[in-house]
């Protein structure tokens, strides 16, 4: 098979991880960061073109208000200790989600990353936040009114907000859910889920997967 040009992430157990070594919730989420950047630059090394992670989705409004806090300033933080890094590796910054209704320090994080690295065409990082599939579904019907196109299955997935399949879709963490994560786009995804926390994911866990991947066959339906 193709290597894969597109990898979806849900980075799921950075709470369990945090509990698990003594520490508190942000520490989790702060490694969590590190996870993702050590990821993204093996992504990068071995030929993957497109890297998307589910950040913060739609729901997690519903967690406990000091943890919707650390998670908005978890933008902030990347922004501010990982950006120059992320530009280093020459890694493009996308956003995709309702990212109206975030903080206006987010906002601002977020566009100073978008401008950054818009120059960048080789790689792209797509952060989720403040995403859900079902928003997609509505979001991808509205933007079809508003230029006043009909939805077909073949303009579907291009007017999502992703804008294109994924490859491979993977969760961390144990749970084996997509958890309203690029619903559109994984259609006919390589699904793999795996017990390692987030931040104990290595580039070699990637590896293991990617080589796994390699040895399945796509039908497509056929």
């Amino acid at each position: 098979m193709a290597k894969p040009k597109s990898v979806a992430i849900v980075m799921d157990g950075n709470r369990r991880w945090a509990k698990k070594n003594n520490l508190p919730v942000s520490q989790g989420h702060r490694a969590g960061i590190e996870s993702l950047t050590r990821i993204v630059k093996h992504a990068k090394n071995i030929g993957v073109k497109h890297l998307v992670v589910y950040a913060f989705s739609t729901e997690n409004w519903n967690r406990k208000q000091f943890e919707v806090n650390a998670l908005m300033n978890l933008i902030n933080f990347g922004a501010d200790t990982k950006l120059d890094e992320l530009i280093g590796n020459e890694v493009k910054l996308n956003f995709i989600g309702d990212l109206d209704e975030l903080p206006a320090s987010s906002i601002k994080a977020i566009n100073k990353c978008k401008e950054s690295t818009k120059q960048f065409e080789g790689f792209t990082l797509t952060v989720a936040v403040n995403y859900g599939g079902i928003w997609d579904f509505i979001n991808t019907l509205t933007k079809a009114k508003k230029i006043a196109t009909s939805l077909t299955e073949e303009n579907l997935i291009s007017l999502t907000s992703f804008g294109d399949e994924i490859d491979i879709f993977i969760r961390t963490g144990g749970e084996k859910r997509l958890s309203n994560f690029l619903l559109p786009n994984i259609a006919y995804s390589e699904l793999f889920f795996t017990e390692k926390l987030w931040p104990d994911f290595s580039e070699v866990d990637l590896d293991h997967i990617l080589a796994e991947y390699k040895l399945r066959k796509r039908r497509f339906g056929e």
